[in-house]
C-alpha cells in the first residue's frame, strides 16, 4: 500500500502525463468518450501497485504500455456495438489509394 505522499506523487505524474494517454486513446479508439474511459481503467490498474520509476520517460512508457492494453480491450466492444466486422472496417479499396502520375 502506497503512504498517502506516494499516492499524491503517482497522482502528479499520471495527470503530467494525461495528454499523451489522451492522445493516444483518441487516436487508437476515434471516439472521446472510449478514451476516456481508457484512460480511467488505465489510471485504476496503474495505481493498484505502481513500481518506482526514477526517469519520467520510463513511468510514462509503462503508463501508455497499459493505456494501449486498456483501449485494445475495449475497441472490440465498438466494432460489436457498430454491427461491422472488424475486416470490413480496415479494408482500403485500391482505386482510393491510386496516384495517378501528372504529365507535364
Amino acid at each position: 500500500m502506497l503512504s498517502k505522499s506516494e499516492q499524491e506523487q503517482f497522482a502528479e505524474r499520471f495527470l503530467s502525463a494525461y495528454w499523451l494517454l489522451d492522445f493516444i486513446a483518441c487516436r487508437v479508439l476515434r471516439d472521446e468518450k472510449r478514451a476516456h474511459i481508457a484512460i480511467h481503467n488505465c489510471w485504476r490498474t496503474a495505481s493498484r501497485n505502481p513500481p518506482c520509476f526514477e526517469y519520467e520517460g520510463a513511468f510514462r512508457s509503462w503508463l501508455v504500455r497499459i493505456l494501449i492494453d486498456e483501449a485494445l480491450a475495449i475497441l472490440p466492444e465498438s466494432y460489436e456495438e457498430r454491427d461491422t466486422p472488424a475486416a470490413d472496417v480496415n479494408a482500403i479499396s485500391v482505386s482510393d489509394i491510386t496516384v495517378k502520375p501528372e504529365l507535364g
